[in-house]
C-alpha cells in the first residue's frame, strides 16, 4: 500500500554499520509467504477466494525482530519496515490481532536512533508513528544487523477512527527514497540486505494458498517457465517517486488492443484489485455478455466464462510485449448463479496490478537498475 509523506526528500541515508563484514559468505535466502485476509472478509474455504471485499489482504512472513517474533505484511509499494511495540497504549495493543507486540526493552540488540522518528499515513488514512531505531532484522534467515526501523508508539485507523490490524506491520519493499524515517530516510529492508546476497534482488511466487515465497538476492530459473518479459521501472520519474511503477500500459484480450489509453502501472502488493481505468474495464466486460455497471463497480453472470487479459508493455527492454493473465484469475468468489464481482476496479490516475496478476508470475525485482522482470509460474 502505498505511503503519502508529508516532505519531499531526495536523500538517502546508509548507515556505515550497516556494510557487510569482509570475508562474508553471501547466500540467497527463501522465506515463506502466505496469504492472509483481514478477519471482516468473507472467505470461501475452498477456493481462498474472498467476497465483496476489495481490500483482500495480501502476503504475510513471520519477521524476527530482536529475536522477537512478529508477523508482518509483504509491501512492495511502500518503503517503511515498522511494527507494533510495547510503547503504545494498552488500549491499542489490543487492536492487534496477532498476538505478537515487540517489546524493546526483552531485546538485547536494540539501539535507539537519539533524535529519530517516522510517521506514516496511508491512502486508507490509516497510519503509524513513533521513534526510529537500530536492531536486528531476520526474515527466514535473511539477517540484517543494525537495520533502521520504525517502533510504533501511535497506532491509526481511517474513516471513524477505530479498527484492528490483523499484522504487526508491513515490510516496505519499494524504494528508500519514499522511506519516512526523520530526518534522515534509511535503506529498505532489501537496500540494507543488499551488502549480504549474491543479487540487489528480491523474487516473489505469490499464490493464494500458503505455499508462496519469497526469494531475497537472487532468481530461481526453475520458478518460471518461458521467456521473461522485462520492463523499466519509472521510480524516479513525477509521481512514481519510490514506487516499482510502469509508464505507458496498455490492456487487450485475445491478441486485440483496446480502444483506451495508456496509463502509470503500479506493482503495489499491498493493494489487493486490479486497478484500471473506465476505458479498460468498460472494454474489457463489453465481451462478457449480461454485464452491467454501477458507477465503475461492474458484474458479469456467476457462471460465465471470464476471457484472459492482456497486459501491453510497449517498452519492455527484453521478452515479450504481451503479457497475459488468465481470465479466472479475476473472479471475486466461485458463485454459480446471480451476478458477481470481480477483483478489476476502476480508478482515475495510476493502475494497479494486483492480486489477480502476482498470482499467476514469478516476479524478479531488481532494485539497482531498477526493473521488473516476469514469466508465468512453473508450479501454476
Amino acid at each position: 500500500m502505498a505511503a503519502i509523506l508529508s516532505t519531499a526528500v531526495s536523500l538517502l541515508l546508509v548507515s556505515e554499520s550497516l556494510a557487510a563484514p569482509s570475508g562474508i559468505q553471501k547466500r540467497g535466502i527463501r522465506s515463506a509467504a502466505h496469504r492472509y485476509v483481514p478477519s471482516r472478509a468473507a472467505v470461501d474455504n475452498e477456493t481462498g477466494a474472498v467476497y465483496n471485499n476489495f481490500d483482500g489482504g495480501g502476503w504475510i512472513i513471520p519477521v524476527l525482530i530482536g529475536g522477537q517474533q512478529v508477523t508482518l505484511n509483504l509491501d512492495t509499494g511502500s518503503s517503511d519496515l515498522w511494527t507494533a511495540s510495547t510503547l503504545m497504549s494498552s488500549d491499542s495493543q489490543a487492536t492487534v490481532t496477532t498476538g505478537e507486540i515487540y517489546d524493546p526493552s526483552n531485546s538485547s540488540t536494540y539501539q535507539a536512533m537519539d533524535g529519530s522518528t517516522f510517521d506514516l499515513e496511508y491512502a486508507d488514512g490509516s497510519g503509524a508513528s513513533g521513534p526510529a531505531a537500530l536492531e536486528t532484522i531476520n526474515i527466514g534467515g535473511a539477517t540484517v544487523p543494525n537495520m533502521p526501523f520504525g517502533v510504533c508508539d501511535t497506532l491509526k485507523y481511517g474513516g471513524d477512527g477505530t479498527g484492528t490490524r490483523d499484522t504487526d506491520g508491513p515490510v516496505g519493499l519499494g524504494f528508500g527514497v519514499e522511506n519516512s524515517i526523520r530526518p534522515n530516510p534509511q535503506c529498505t529492508f532489501m537496500e540494507c540486505l543488499e551488502p549480504y546476497v549474491p543479487e540487489p534482488v528480491f523474487s516473489t511466487s505469490f499464490k493464494t494458498n500458503n505455499s508462496g515465497y519469497i526469494d531475497f538476492g537472487y532468481s530461481d530459473s526453475s520458478a518460471y517457465s518461458g521467456d521473461l518479459t522485462t520492463i523499466p521501472i519509472a521510480n524516479t520519474s513525477s509521481g512514481n517517486e519510490g514506487q516499482w511503477a510502469y509508464q505507458g500500459v496498455q490492456f487487450g484480450s485475445g491478441g486485440n488492443v483496446f480502444d483506451a489509453a495508456a496509463f502509470d502501472l503500479d506493482f503495489d502488493s499491498g493493494t489487493s484489485s486490479l486497478s484500471v481505468s473506465a476505458d479498460v474495464a468498460s472494454a474489457y466486460f463489453g465481451l462478457i455478455q449480461g454485464t452491467s455497471n454501477s458507477s465503475g463497480s461492474w458484474q458479469y453472470p456467476c457462471g460465465s466464462t471470464l476471457p484472459d487479459l492482456d497486459f501491453i508493455f510497449s517498452s519492455a527492454t527484453s521478452g515479450p510485449t504481451t503479457v497475459t493473465i488468465p481470465g479466472a484469475n479475476l473472479k471475486n468468489g466461485d458463485a454459480s448463479t446471480g451476478d458477481c464481482g470481480t477483483w478489476m476496479n476502476v480508478v482515475t490516475g495510476r493502475g494497479n496490478a494486483g492480486i489477480p496478476f502476482y498470482i499467476s508470475k514469478y516476479m524478479i525485482w531488481n532494485q539497482a537498475v531498477p526493473e521488473l522482470s516476469f514469466a508465468d509460474q512453473a508450479d501454476n
